[in-house]
């Protein structure tokens, strides 16, 4: 049977032994140094590192201006890395689900590995996905020629930046428990809203304008979308920058009025 949309959406993330490239996809940049993925920008508020296999893999916890975030990198063999993020909110929900999937395998391995399991045609064993706000992510068991791994990508409605880590079965559970010690000493994220504004569209004349509220791991932001029959264009605009936008808004349309 043919993937569908979702699961073509997917294969696009890249893993090892995927076509894009055989340790981790396009998104891979080289490891600087022995931290999991450094940002002035961020203050780090924990790190764990774990070697699962041939590969060593971090758990930060950073915080900035918009709130906390864990950053999850996984370092690669050849000195490259892949990473994946998630607002502090969503952590429980990848917890569990890793849970899952660790439990999954574990029943798979007790069971004679795939004798009571059939793989799809790519070499899904199982599959899931969490939503939360514009932000998808996915979650692919998968199986090659190395052996059975998890695929955790995530990607947002309006084509941001794929992110992807993929994770041995074996390290499922270890990675499943840093994340619970993590969550127990700094939370869930109480500070990110995930309680956005609905949806609103207009129509003026032959264009219409989409306006839709989102969240990343750098905070809440609103989205304007342009769109004709020939054409798109967006710009977003953070939370912080919100109010002076209406401020102008405002002050041209009465100088417009007038």
């Amino acid at each position: 049977m043919a993937p569908s949309g979702n699961e073509k959406e997917r294969d696009n993330s890249g893993e090892r032994g995927n076509n894009s490239n055989d340790d981790g996809g396009r998104d891979s940049v080289p490891l600087s140094d022995e931290k999991g993925d450094r940002d002035d920008n961020n203050d780090e508020l924990a790190t764990r590192s774990l070697r699962i296999q041939s590969k060593r893999y971090y758990v930060d916890v950073k915080q900035n201006q918009r709130g906390r975030f864990m950053k999850l990198v996984e370092g690669l063999p050849n000195g490259n890395k892949n990473r994946i993020s998630f607002p502090m909110s969503t952590v429980p929900d990848v917890r569990d689900k890793l849970t899952a999937f660790g439990k999954f395998w574990e029943d798979m391995e007790s069971n004679g590995s795939d004798k009571d399991v059939e793989a799809s045609e790519d070499g899904r064993l199982k599959t899931d996905d969490i939503r939360s706000g514009q932000r998808r992510i996915y979650f692919d068991l998968k199986e090659n020629k190395r052996g059975v791994f998890l695929r955790i990508s995530s990607t947002a409605s309006y084509g941001a930046t794929r992110q992807t880590v993929a994770l041995p079965a074996q390290g499922i559970m270890d990675i499943r428990n840093v994340l619970n010690e993590l969550i127990d000493e700094f939370g869930q994220g109480e500070d990110q809203n995930d309680e956005l504004p609905e949806f609103q569209e207009m129509r003026v004349e032959r264009k219409r304008f989409y306006f839709d509220c989102g969240n990343n791991d750098r905070g809440a932001f609103l989205r304007i979308s342009e769109v004709t029959n020939r054409y798109r264009s967006s710009i977003t605009i953070p939370q912080q920058g919100l109010s002076k936008f209406k401020d102008i808004l405002s002050e041209v349309c009465t100088k417009l009025d007038n």
